[in-house]
């Protein structure tokens, strides 16, 4: 246990000077013994600890209120989720498609912003976008301020790859640059040692058009050697719909099959944004992935509250016993 102030436990010095003061009170007090038993001496036996209790409980109070005063810290070990989550959206132009409304990046972004609003203070979370290319628009952090700006500024351009969004997610995580041979990934991916990250977490959400890039089984090969599970998210429908683009309609629907595998391939799972608007599976889903560790927490209103009880207790109990404090 550690103290904010303890300058103030120099107060826990009148404890002994109050108990010396009691002691010579009940001394004086006390009538002259007699080596003849009575009934009288048997009932002044009986209750005396009645007369000594209110008062004991009176000094631990205040021990504990001068405790208080000191604002002490305990390492409490509670439960505490902690860990890192990447939301990794794609921003491709398929994803202003309507065939969920308002439009699939809409509905990615209110499911990503109701994940972040049920996380508590201890998870780190990341924004990635990705296109034909991935990019961490937010470094994993804790500051949810700055994740909810992150996801409500994604606009939308270009093509899909999942792979380079998986692969710029593992990035955010790991912290460092990661630089892969591109024949090392086609042929010796389980080999490869990016470190591990076991209380780490991918969030894909796309309409898993794939256009090109990095292999996606491959990348999500990689994911799962490092020990970090991809949830993919489907947006969108699979009778699909119409998309407008520089003059040309461009048929666009849901390919869940690629989604699937990567989840599958990971240890992760996939949902269908359709059918689960609040994703309380992968909620509950990465909650298990958290470790688990305790914390430094200040405990001055408990041992205020204590204080406060036996107070109470004490006072209750003169007031029964003898009518008065």
């Amino acid at each position: 246990m550690t103290f904010l102030t303890p300058q103030a436990l120099w107060g826990l010095l009148l404890i002994p000077a109050l108990v010396l003061c009691y002691g010579l009170v009940q001394w004086r007090a006390k009538p002259p013994s007699s080596f003849t038993l009575t009934a009288a001496d048997g009932e002044r036996a009986a209750a005396s600890w009645r007369r000594r209790l209110p008062p004991v409980l009176f000094l631990i109070a205040l021990t504990a209120m001068l405790f208080s005063l000191a604002r002490p810290e305990a390492n409490i070990t509670l439960p505490v989720r902690t860990g890192q989550v990447v939301l990794a959206f794609d921003t491709s132009n398929s994803m202003l498609a309507d065939d969920v409304a308002p439009t699939r990046l809409a509905v990615a972004k209110a499911r990503a912003l109701q994940f972040v609003s049920r996380q508590p203070g201890s998870v780190q979370i990341g924004v990635v976008a990705f296109t034909n290319g991935g990019l961490i628009v937010q470094a994993p952090t804790k500051d949810q301020a700055a994740i909810r700006a992150a996801i409500e500024r994604l606009t939308t351009d270009g093509g899909t790859s999942i792979g380079e969004g998986i692969f710029a997610s593992l990035t955010a995580i790991a912290d460092r640059p990661i630089e892969l041979d591109p024949d090392v990934i086609a042929t010796e991916i389980a080999a490869l040692d990016i470190g591990s990250f076991s209380n780490a977490a991918i969030i894909v959400f796309t309409d898993g058009e794939e256009i090109g890039g990095a292999d996606p089984i491959q990348i999500a090969q990689l994911a799962s050697s490092a020990g970090v599970p991809v949830y993919t998210v489907g947006i969108g429908t699979l009778r699909g719909t119409v998309v407008p683009l520089d003059g040309f309609s461009i048929a666009t629907a849901l390919d869940e099959s690629m989604l699937i595998e990567i989840a599958d391939t990971t240890g992760g799972e996939y949902y269908l944004a359709e059918d689960n608007p609040d994703l309380q599976g992968i909620f509950d889903a990465i909650d298990r992935t958290f470790e688990r560790q305790g914390e430094r927490i200040e405990i001055t209103a408990l041992l205020a509250m204590i204080a406060l009880a036996l107070i109470v207790v004490a006072t209750g109990l003169s007031v029964r016993w003898f009518g008065r404090v």
